[in-house]
Order: structure tokens, then C-alpha cells, then sequence
């Protein structure tokens, strides 16, 4: 695997792509395969959209140099324990929101990032994290922190969101 940095112009082509899967594969489920059956820690399919629109805002906030746990709006003493109890907040605070408020907020925030990252230049993109954020080691460029807080979150949610849904 190279080191190379993929181009803005990959990374907008893996976001559209991986961003149309995973809408496809919403789009083929019943309302009671998203809302209804649980994984082992009791996360329904809508869950885990709210879990990616929420941190697809972390995107944001990487890009701004925003505070990414502010973003999310996560109390510091669970910050500071990991993604573990921070999803499991996450989870308890959107697991009642309705499903089309779920898709709502999932595509606002995806619109908003999508605009901000066309105003970005592709050197920009490619600035490591550390300038943004100096008190970390992260060299890795902001694009690759949005791929992975999309593109990447996303085809790595569809299998479990599959496993949940096949058991409606």
C-alpha cells in the first residue's frame, strides 16, 4: 500500500461512491428492519446512521479547527475515555429520534461538509493534522481524517447494519 495521499479529486469519488451504498443499502430495507431488531449491545440500523452523521461533523470540525469533541458535543470525562463510551452516549441520545429526523440530519450534515470541502483546496486537504491541531502527533493530511469520517466509517457500518437487519 503506497503512502500517497489520495487526490481531492479520489477522495470526492470515494465519498459519493461509498456515500450512494450505503443510501442504496438503507433503501432496501423495511422500516422495521431499521427501527425494530438490536445487535448484542442494542443498537438498532438507525442507530448506527445517527452514529455516522455524528461523526461525520468531527469531519467539520477537523477541517475549521474546531473542537472535534465539541462537535459532537461530548462531555469531557467521557471524551477521555474513548470511542467505546462515546458512542454509547451517542446511542442513548439519538435512540429515540424518529427515523426521518435521523436521514434529515444525516444529509444536512453531509451537505454541509460536502460545501465546505469544495471550497478547500487540494493543498489544504493535504495538510497535516498537526497544523490544524499542534498539540497532537497526527501527521496524516485532513483528508484522509475526512475519508476516514466518511467513506471509510460508512463501508465499515453497512456489514453491521446488515447482521442487525437480516434478524427482522
Amino acid at each position: 500500500m503506497s503512502d500517497t495521499p489520495m487526490s481531492r479529486d479520489a477522495m470526492f469519488k470515494s465519498i459519493a461512491d461509498a456515500w450512494n451504498e450505503l443510501h442504496m443499502f438503507i433503501g432496501s430495507l423495511s422500516q422495521d428492519q431499521i427501527t425494530q431488531p438490536t445487535d448484542l449491545a442494542g443498537w438498532t440500523v438507525k442507530d448506527h446512521i445517527i452514529h455516522l452523521a455524528m461523526w461525520e461533523k468531527t469531519a467539520m470540525a477537523v477541517l475549521t479547527g474546531a473542537s472535534i469533541r465539541g462537535a459532537m458535543d461530548i462531555p469531557e470525562d467521557v471524551w477521555s475515555q474513548g470511542d467505546d463510551p462515546i458512542n454509547a452516549l451517542m446511542q442513548q441520545r439519538y435512540h429515540d429520534m424518529p427515523f426521518t429526523e435521523v436521514m434529515q440530519t444525516f444529509q444536512q450534515i453531509h451537505d454541509a461538509l460536502l460545501a465546505k470541502l469544495d471550497t478547500l483546496s487540494e493543498a489544504e486537504l493535504l495538510t497535516p493534522f498537526n497544523q490544524k491541531f499542534p498539540d497532537s502527533k497526527d501527521e496524516r493530511p485532513l483528508l484522509k481524517w475526512v475519508h476516514i469520517d466518511t467513506a471509510e466509517h460508512y463501508r465499515e457500518h453497512i456489514p453491521w447494519m446488515t447482521t442487525i437487519a437480516e434478524k427482522a
